[in-house]
């Protein structure tokens, strides 16, 4: 499990873009910390997001080079895709909230665009656990080109993930 602990920086990504949106509105380390600049704080995400992405490139590559028990990483994947949920549900009412008004309409764009972002990271963890699953037998070339697609796609990643999970974890011998 130790070879999964960089996952961390994906899962804690969306967590971070709905904690600068706290900071941003209410003011709570702004001063102290941000010296009242909402660019310092995209500078701090973008940074984040730079981290999380060398990580999740690092576990995608070793993963389907070392042939990782699919199992495994197709657990690891459910898991940050299902554990990243609450952060998504708040990046989308603020986002939503922030669309009400001509004034705030250019947050909801930046929050769409974090979005994309985070979902890139786990949508590529995701797409090297489809790709161990098919090296393994559980899933079809055809089934992982549709499995594969769908990490890529905001809701239908959660599913897909379990899904492909609940079938890796049928298969009986580990490839």
């Amino acid at each position: 499990m130790k070879k999964f602990l960089p996952a961390i920086s994906i899962v804690l990504f969306p967590y971070a873009i709905v904690f600068m949106m706290y900071c941003i509105s209410s003011g709570f380390l702004m001063e102290d910390v941000f010296q009242n600049n909402a660019y310092l704080c995209l500078l701090i995400l973008i940074l984040i997001w730079v981290v999380a992405l060398i990580c999740a490139v690092s576990i995608c590559t070793v993963s389907l080079i070392k042939k990782w028990d699919f199992v495994e990483l197709s657990r690891v994947n459910m898991l940050i895709k299902t554990i990243s949920i609450p952060a998504y549900v708040a990046i989308f009412v603020i986002g939503v909230a922030c669309m009400l008004t001509i004034f705030t309409f250019a947050i909801s764009v930046a929050l769409m665009i974090l979005d994309a972002m985070a979902i890139l990271l786990s949508g590529l963890i995701g797409l090297s656990a489809v790709k161990r699953c098919c090296d393994g037998k559980v899933l079809s070339t055809k089934q992982m080109i549709f499995y594969c697609v769908l990490q890529f796609v905001f809701c239908a990643d959660v599913v897909a993930s379990i899904i492909v999970y609940r079938k890796a974890k049928r298969k009986p011998a580990h490839y």
